[in-house]
């Protein structure tokens, strides 16, 4: 299953005996599975199966699904004709044509002077009936929101890979430049030594101080740990299943990692670099707000 946004939109037309469907549904983001459905007042009661439906395939967002139907004339009325007065009108003229000894017979058009007896009533489907009627547009609408969110989620992928590749080339540098502090904190700290003392340093001295600073700064941990969590967000890229939760907590794995490599920097370069990495970490946030 590719990956998919929780924007998107569907719709569909389907032409049944109990009239012409359009089904069109609306997605956005949300946390949580939110679907409301709007369906005319005669189909109220298929909402239940018509939520069944989506809810099926889509495991969150907030979804609102349309659903109207034009109902032709054909399709809205049936005729019927009331049987008891056709008897009694002929009841009637028939005693009329007794009493006054009237010849002739009796006619369809002279019934229809006397009564309206065709009656048309509004017809009547179950409710079965009707879902077999309705669920082939909701399934098409249903079909064209599924493609648009997959069109949505493979530019957010597109968007987020390239967001990724800037992380790791800024780590790479963050990696590279590392080692340097270290070796720039010994030439510091031996010149100021040198400066308050007329003798020379005492290595073992130095080196002790280098080593407990070395350890201070060390980020390797949180280098090694931001990679892992890249290689892990790149990975859910080609899960069969919903990602966009597990990405989120990733995601604040990686900020967490960030967040301790600036702070433990003490390098104008570094603690520009780790702020770059925040910025993009935050991008990625923004971007995964919309992945089911």
């Amino acid at each position: 299953m590719p990956i998919r946004s929780m924007t998107g939109f569907g719709l569909a037309e389907a032409a049944a005996p109990s009239g012409t469907y359009r089904v069109e549904i609306r997605g956005v983001n949300n946390r949580y599975q939110e679907i409301q459905v709007r369906l005319p007042k005669f189909a109220a009661n298929l909402e239940t199966k018509v939520k069944k439906e989506l809810s099926s395939i889509v495991s969150r967002g907030s979804i609102n699904i349309f659903i109207s139907c034009e109902r032709g004339e054909v399709e809205a009325c049936e005729l019927s004709w009331d049987k008891s007065a056709i008897d009694n009108y002929l009841r009637v003229l028939n005693e009329i044509k007794s009493e006054y000894s009237l010849g002739g017979e009796i006619r369809l058009s002279d019934l229809l002077r006397f009564g309206d007896f065709i009656k048309s009533g509004s017809v009547t489907y179950t409710e079965e009936t009707l879902w077999k009627h309705l669920r082939p547009a909701v399934i098409s609408a249903i079909k064209a929101f599924q493609e648009s969110r997959e069109q949505e989620g493979a530019q957010l992928v597109k968007d987020l890979k390239k967001i990724l590749k800037e992380i790791t080339k800024t780590l790479q540098l963050i990696e590279k430049r590392a080692p340097e502090r270290v070796k720039e904190y010994r030439a510091s700290l031996t010149a100021r030594v040198e400066k308050l003392i007329a003798d020379q340093p005492d290595p073992q001295r130095i080196a002790a101080e280098v080593a407990l600073m070395a350890e201070r700064l060390d980020i390797t941990e949180e280098t090694t740990r931001l990679c892992a969590h890249i290689e892990k967000f790149s990975a859910d890229f080609k899960q069969d299943e919903p990602v966009g939760k597990r990405m989120g907590f990733l995601l604040q794995e990686m900020n967490r990692e960030a967040n301790t490599i600036g702070s433990k920097a003490n390098d104008t370069e570094i603690a520009h670099w780790s702020v770059t990495l925040k910025e993009n970490i935050e991008k990625i946030r923004e971007q995964i707000q919309n992945i089911e």
